[in-house]
């Protein structure tokens, strides 16, 4: 059967564009358990979605090139960045203990930083070893978990975001172990990283995972600057971008009828718990209450900007579908100057420089955030230790190594990431004046923890808004306040399930 308008669009918004099957879930034996995610009776397609939009893009970025511009004369001993040393050593033992690290299949070739070039430091450094057991990074990685648990089975480590509530449905499960006190032993205090990635790593008065990324996810825009100039428009300031800016830039790049673009402005996201979230934040309002109880969807600010993406969706038709990507997928587009201005996850940065090459001028600009914002969205995994590990302590040393000093040096170098350490700058050395390092810091100062559902039913959440928001951006249904009153009594029910 072929695909429909609507699995086109989802495509083009689950995943960035057609950048294609490196996102699609890969299903995993389902377990249910009353700890792990509900599941939801959506069609399919609204369903298939990776367990959390961030931290799914980030896997989904090609093996790392050097990625940072160093910015000036560098010479040898200026660069004054962290050394390899292990900060939290583990206890010595009679016997290396061999750590089991329970990650999201294909980290160890797209996040190498993580899964390989810091754990080579700490395993010739402490002469322990860590093996590294994928699993699929979708909505069945808490069940998966959960069922190893159960049967005895689990390992030392394990990835845990927090995108779609995972580490807190590992948390209340009783399969994670807290850190509060390994931290408090080792005299690392937990202000070392932003406070939104503490917050949101937080959950009953405990501390349960070590981030290992902590951003303002989707607040970035790639431009084309050849197409800003052949269009008559001067070349966009990094911040201060409005929306009726963004608007008429779209508007002018654009090309071609409206029912079949040749040039497409700007490629929005607009998916999901993050899509929506980050966009109404940027109007003022929220998606879900600060107790996690009720949706605010019914409020002007998401009013103001649901109508404000409508229009240029589904209006205006500046944005591109899946068929209208080719096979190179979104960055492809953009590398071909089919779409001039690209919202997306900050991998999106590694697939533009592999694209683009030196083909045409570009940079990357901040979302809007006018003086009424809420704060961009903060984006949050990290890793954590299993309540049944039995080398709880050698495991916390191997922790700490994946969130210290020397572990943002390296993201930063290999991967062009700042893991959420109030300090990343400072550890970056000759690459902390990379554009982009610039920008993913300033507006990590302008970020905000992401709102939790108090029953934690995230991934009902995501598919209820996923499904009512298709109407509007396949023009079926209109931003009116008779829609967003409906919308909030679907959300409001699911927000009144039990856990």
């Amino acid at each position: 059967m072929g695909l429909t308008r609507r699995d086109l669009l989802h495509r083009v918004f689950v995943l960035g564009g057609a950048t294609g099957v490196t996102l699609v879930l890969q299903a995993c034996g389902s377990t249910s358990s009353p700890s792990a995610p509900a599941s939801t009776t959506a069609p399919a397609t609204a369903a298939a979605k990776f367990a959390t939009p961030a931290a799914a893009a980030e896997s989904a970025a090609p093996t790392p090139i050097p990625a940072l511009q160093v910015v000036g004369t560098v010479t040898t001993g200026q660069e004054k960045v962290p050394g390899s040393d292990i900060i939290v050593m583990p206890p010595k033992s009679a016997q290396p203990v061999t750590l089991r690290f329970h990650m999201r299949t294909g980290g160890e070739k797209s996040e190498p930083g993580i899964y390989v070039y810091r754990p080579q430091e700490w395993e010739k450094a402490t002469g322990n070893k860590v093996t590294l057991e994928p699993i699929p990074g979708d909505a069945n990685y808490v069940p998966k978990l959960l069922t190893l648990a159960a049967a005895g089975t689990i390992g030392d480590l394990t990835w845990a975001s927090d995108g779609h509530n995972e580490y807190r449905h590992l948390a209340r499960a009783k399969v994670l172990e807290p850190l509060d006190d390994y931290l408090q032993k080792a005299s690392q205090p937990k202000t070392q990283w932003l406070k939104p990635v503490v917050d949101t790593l937080s959950m009953d008065g405990k501390f349960w995972a070590l981030p290992k990324a902590g951003y303002p996810g989707y607040s970035w825009i790639w431009v084309n600057l050849k197409m800003f100039k052949e269009a008559g428009l001067d070349e966009p300031p990094v911040y201060g971008t409005t929306h009726d800016q963004l608007a008429e830039w779209a508007n002018k790049l654009s090309k071609g009828s409206k029912d079949r673009r040749d040039v497409y402005g700007l490629a929005l996201y607009v998916e999901g718990n993050y899509g929506a979230t980050n966009g109404v934040r940027q109007f003022g309002g929220d998606l879900i209450s600060a107790d996690g109880t009720e949706s605010l969807v019914n409020q002007k600010p998401f009013l103001d900007w649901l109508q404000w993406a409508q229009k240029l969706i589904a209006v205006d038709k500046v944005h591109p579908f899946t068929q209208d990507i080719p096979s190179g997928g979104l960055q492809g587009m953009f590398a071909a100057e089919k779409v001039a201005m690209v919202e997306n996850d900050r991998s999106f940065q590694f697939q533009v420089r592999n694209a683009v090459k030196d083909k045409f001028p570009w940079k990357v600009i901040g979302y809007p955030h006018p003086a009424n914002s809420k704060g961009y969205c903060a984006i949050v995994a990290g890793h954590a230790i299993t309540a049944a590990s039995k080398d709880k302590d050698v495991a916390f040393s191997f922790l700490y190594s994946l969130s210290d000093r020397r572990f943002a040096y390296i993201m930063g170098k290999t991967q062009g990431y700042l893991p959420g350490r109030v300090d990343d700058l400072e550890d970056l050395g000759p690459y902390a004046n990379d554009p982009f390092i610039q920008l993913q810091y300033k507006n990590s100062t302008l970020e905000t923890a992401m709102w939790q559902a108090k029953n934690l039913r995230a991934f009902d959440i995501d598919t209820t808004i996923t499904n009512q928001l298709d109407l509007i951006w396949l023009g079926k249904a209109q931003p009116t306040q008779s829609f967003v009153d409906d919308l909030k009594k679907q959300l409001d029910a699911v927000l009144a399930r039990p856990e």
